[in-house]
């Protein structure tokens, strides 16, 4: 009899995630964009309205020191691939941050156990790279909505895309599903209709305030659509929902981002309405790596799977995945090919309130004091870049150590110290150093595998997809030569005056094809002459006008196939700088 009960006894014990033979759970992963820690009444704002959230985290096991990366595709990245995002190719946004083509991600590990698998919103880097798209991640359907803008022709960008969600949870079949909705508020510009923003301008809050905080009730009110979908298709009981947001709040006002670091010197004043969005005086901001910058609340709800509660386990955007497959007991033998995980699951603490460990957590810098110098070109070998210029932090339990530019050391006991104003560096100096030294091997680590701070060049996938036409991603140059520049994310390259100024590139082609090369842009009347080399040799121009160069025909032999604009070194400088802005290849008969 006593063996008896030890087998029941042990059955309880793993039944508590164990389906057995029933239906595998589906999982809702909800993503806001740019939502700092303070943006939530569950935090302790009492300015903002997120009565839904609110009711959410009291449902849920509630992670109040989830650690995100720096900025919204960095944190995607790691998200979707259970890795860290400066593994995965990604610095930064933008031309920073694209995923390699070599990376699995998260439909891909759940698809082969009969998964569906949707994408709805805000996609980013993470999921998209030049020719390749969320299908082509392993999605099986895909809708951007409203893309970055709050609003288009069809309607609220949020509501489109929850329409979208709403229809395929109370249209699935008997298959499991994996659905990620991914909004776009509360990331500038603030626009919400006025039956949101009216209430905050009643009550006396600025414009500012009134469009924000009106566009994440207006949120909050689409994540309820999505709940109540679960309720009334029956699947609540049986679907883990997930929420976070991909990054802190920035520094705006006036619709417009300020810029300004927290830990610059001397600090800039904050915006008027500061206060309302930071509660509990967290310092930073989108971009850096104080807590402001990559803190998030992280809600977990699977009735009667997951107790709810608070859990000051520290974990990572990273560890999501490695814990969704424990969760859905997704068998090894059916994960794809991928390359290690940096995360590591979670599910001791779904389990035990109490549970703890003693992970690291290690980040860098992606704006503001302690970026890679050299960050917005191409740096062949990540090992060269100096570690004392860097900004990096180690959070490990509830200590979290930062290296600062220039070298200096400070530690913070997370829990006590939320706002990281009372340095303990010189009171634990054993911790401090230890934490030092691991927080410095993370970036040896990451740099020797030199995955990172290079430019991803276009692929044309010409034999399996013909095309007319291919789109250079002229923000992406490998390198730039002489008195050349470029923006970060909106405009082109530019210079061109001088000789010697050049941009290079490269395409790798799939199957050999004949094209011209179509540069637009302005002041190409007023630079220097702009030439074409392909694999070093001259291009014949086609014709010449002060915003269109057009050159070739071209033939392009299979594989990768490098290319430069240029200014001759012994052609004459121009009286201005010109600027190229869109790169086109248009295939030839």
């Amino acid at each position: 009899m006593k063996n008896v009960f030890k087998w029941m006894a042990y059955i309880l014990m793993i039944g508590s995630f164990s389906y057995g033979a029933a239906r595998s759970p589906n999982i809702l992963l909800i993503v806001s964009d740019d939502q700092g820690y303070g943006d939530f009444g569950f935090t302790g704002n009492d300015v903002v309205q997120t009565p839904v959230l609110d009711r959410l985290s009291k449902q849920s096991a509630f992670y109040p020191y989830f650690m995100v990366g720096p900025a919204c595709t960095p944190t995607r990245s790691s998200l979707f691939t259970g890795r860290h995002y400066l593994d995965t190719g990604v610095w930064g946004v933008g031309s920073r941050g694209k995923v390699r083509r070599d990376e699995t991600l998260m439909p891909k590990f759940f698809t082969p156990s009969g998964y569906q698998a949707w994408a709805f919103g805000k996609m980013d880097g993470g999921l998209e790279m030049m020719e390749m798209t969320p299908i082509d991640r392993g999605f099986d359907s895909f809708l951007q909505g409203a893309g970055y803008a709050q609003k288009n022709e069809q309607g609220w960008g949020a509501e489109l895309i929850t329409d979208a969600a709403v229809e395929k949870i109370m249209q699935a079949g008997d298959a499991p599903w994996l659905a990620y909705v991914g909004y776009v508020i509360p990331h500038l510009r603030w626009y919400c209709p006025e039956s949101y923003a009216e209430p905050f301008r009643k009550k006396g809050y600025s414009e500012d305030i009134a469009q924000c905080y009106g566009s994440i009730k207006q949120m909050d009110d689409q994540i309820g659509r999505l709940l109540d979908a679960l309720d009334e298709s029956g699947r609540a009981e049986n679907t883990i929902v997930l929420f976070m947001s991909d990054n802190g709040s920035l520094d705006a006002m006036g619709q417009k981002e300020m810029g300004g670091w927290e830990n610059s010197k001397p600090k800039r004043p904050h915006s008027p309405d500061w206060s309302i969005r930071n509660p509990g005086n967290l310092i930073g901001r989108k971009g850096e790596v104080w807590d402001n910058g990559i803190r998030s609340p992280l809600l977990v709800r699977w009735p009667e799977k997951v107790k709810s509660g608070i859990r000051k386990h520290a974990i990572s955007v990273e560890d999501v995945l490695p814990t969704l497959l424990e969760l859905c007991q997704i068998p090894v033998d059916k994960h794809p090919d991928h390359f290690p995980f940096s995360g590591r699951s979670f599910r001791g603490s779904l389990e035990d309130r109490k549970f703890t460990d003693d992970r690291d957590i290690f980040r860098l810098a992606t704006g503001g004091p302690g970026v890679p110098a050299g960050e917005g070109a191409n740096t062949p070998d990540m090992k060269t870049l100096g570690y004392d210029t860097l900004h990096t932090i180690l959070r490990s339990g509830k200590y979290k150590f930062h290296h600062l530019p220039g070298g200096e050391f400070r530690l913070y006991d997370m829990e006590k110290d939320p706002s990281e104003q009372n340095d303990l560096s010189k009171e634990m100096p054993e911790r401090t150093d230890a934490m030092a030294k691991r927080c410095r091997a993370r970036w040896d680590n990451i740099a020797e595998r030199n995955r990172t701070f290079q430019m991803r060049q276009l692929k044309i996938n010409n034999a399996d997809r013909p095309r007319k036409h291919w789109k250079i991603q002229v923000l992406q140059p490998l390198r730039l030569t002489g008195k050349m520049d470029m923006h970060d994310y909106l405009g082109g390259v530019k210079g061109f005056q001088y000789p010697g100024d050049r941009a290079d590139y490269s395409v790798e082609v799939q199957k050999p094809l004949a094209v011209s090369f179509i540069a637009e842009g302005t002041g190409f009347d007023r630079c220097a002459p702009v030439s074409l080399l392909v694999d070093g040799k001259s291009v014949a121009a086609k014709s010449r006008s002060s915003e269109k160069n057009v050159f070739g025909p071209v033939a392009l032999p299979s594989g990768t196939v490098p290319f430069s604009l240029a200014v001759a070194d012994d052609a004459d400088a121009g009286a201005a700088i010109g600027e190229v802005l869109k790169l086109t290849l248009k295939l030839e008969k």
